[in-house]
Parts: C-alpha cells; structure tokens; sequence
C-alpha cells in the first residue's frame, strides 16, 4: 500500500459527539439513531474523551437508573490521537490495541476512524481518485 494516502482520506461524514454533563441515555440515543457504536466527547472544542457501548453497558448493567449519569462518569480519557496527514499505516497499531482513531488537528477534532471505515475504504480505494486501483494496494 501506498505510504502517501493520508488518513484524511477516510473522513467523509461527519462525526457525531456528546458533552461530558449529557446523560448516558442521551449517548445511547444518539449511537443508535446514527448507527455508530463510540462518541467523541467534547468539552467545547476540547476533546475529552470518548465513550462506547462497553463504556455504558458496565456501567448501567444493573442498575437502568444509572442511564442519568453523566457521559464523564463512563467515558475513557486515554486517546488515540492522529494527525489528518499520518499516514494510513498509523492505524493500523491503533486498532490492533482494540481502539478507535481519534484524527485531530491544533487539539481540535477532525474526525473518527474506526476498522470499518478503512476496510469500506479499502474495498473502494479505486473510486476516491488517488490514481489508486483496488489491485495496486497489495
């Protein structure tokens, strides 16, 4: 694979978050009206975390009033931050570790990266017009 494509060539949509006070119903509700399975958590333009389905599960599991906690209380603090301009090969250690990558420009968030969006990258590499070939990413 080419080690020029960047990792700016994956963000397409646009990247649903939550704030840290939001309940976790709130979180929930969002995930599965868009079909995604972590938020970014943002404080303005600050990113505070992220939170996935793991996060609320183990800790509403249990107690269904624990869904009006606030998203700070289940979310992860420790992030994968990347650079739009990294290559796509950064990923790959990222998700290997079982996380998302977090893409942020000057501490602002720019996007979210997950393995499903490079393999439907991947499957369609010829159409995103980097003169690329799904043949030539071997």
């Amino acid at each position: 694979m080419s080690r020029s494509i960047p990792v700016r060539a994956l963000l397409k949509r646009a990247t649903i978050t939550i704030h840290p006070g939001d309940p976790l119903s709130e979180a929930y509700r969002l995930m599965r009206e868009h079909d995604v399975s972590q938020l970014p958590v943002l404080e303005g333009d600050r990113i505070a975390g992220i939170v996935d389905e793991s996060d609320i599960l183990l800790h509403v599991y249990g107690d269904s009033k624990r869904f009006s906690d606030p998203v700070s209380i289940a979310m992860v603090t420790r992030l994968e931050l990347t650079s739009a301009d990294a290559s796509l090969e950064t990923l790959l250690p990222i998700f290997e570790r079982g996380h998302v990558a977090m893409i942020a420009e000057g501490g602002k968030l720019t996007g979210l990266i997950t393995r499903v969006d490079l393999l439907d990258w991947l499957s369609n590499a010829g159409d995103v017009g980097y003169g690329m070939k799904s043949s030539d990413l071997d």
